[in-house]
């Protein structure tokens, strides 16, 4: 069932980029724009993103059109589906749920880098990756933990007015994982 559950999450990710493309195109300020621009285009291109990048376009998400209540309502049905979450509701109910599911992960993931990563088992691992949006079951234990390292440094360095920026990597970080990085 995970694969099968994957794969609809993942018809979901062209969406959700092509939202983040588009709403980087209303933002004001040319600088942040262009960043936020390469980043989905080296992302719809195969690369796989920095936590650099990442954090280079983190403000965008907490007060422009990038943030989850000033999301278009397509956008936010997109997110929805890769947080399993059912996109036939009403927008506003939409947003709150997609808020309060990612912060709840941000929760966790608080939670998670406290314990420490190596008391997981292999199983728990996986199925804290898969959680936050990576298919790992052609992955090895290493690559899990290197893959949730890094999204545990990007959640618990992102305030709760990023949220966006959680949800859009969810999608960012995960999509081209299994492929080599550039």
């Amino acid at each position: 069932f995970p694969a099968v559950y994957d794969s609809i999450r993942r018809d979901s990710y062209p969406a959700v980029l092509r939202g983040l493309a588009l709403a980087a195109r209303s933002l004001p300020e040319p600088r942040p724009r262009q960043l936020l621009q390469q980043l989905c285009s080296q992302v719809q291109g195969g690369a796989r993103p920095h936590l650099a990048q990442l954090l280079a376009v983190r403000s965008l998400f907490s007060g422009s059109p990038l943030v989850l209540n000033r999301l278009q309502v397509d956008h936010v049905r997109a997110l929805s589906q890769v947080l399993f979450l059912t996109p036939h509701l009403p927008a506003v109910l939409l947003r709150h749920r997609l808020l309060s599911h990612v912060l709840e992960i941000r929760h966790l993931d608080r939670a998670l880098l406290h314990l420490g990563l190596g008391q997981l088992s292999e199983e728990e691992l996986r199925a804290a990756c898969y959680l936050r949006g990576l298919n790992s079951t052609h992955l090895g234990r290493a690559e899990c933990r290197a893959w949730l390292e890094q999204w545990l440094r990007l959640s618990c360095e992102l305030q709760a007015s990023e949220a966006s920026l959680l949800a859009h990597s969810m999608v960012l970080l995960s999509l081209n994982y299994s492929r080599p990085s550039e």
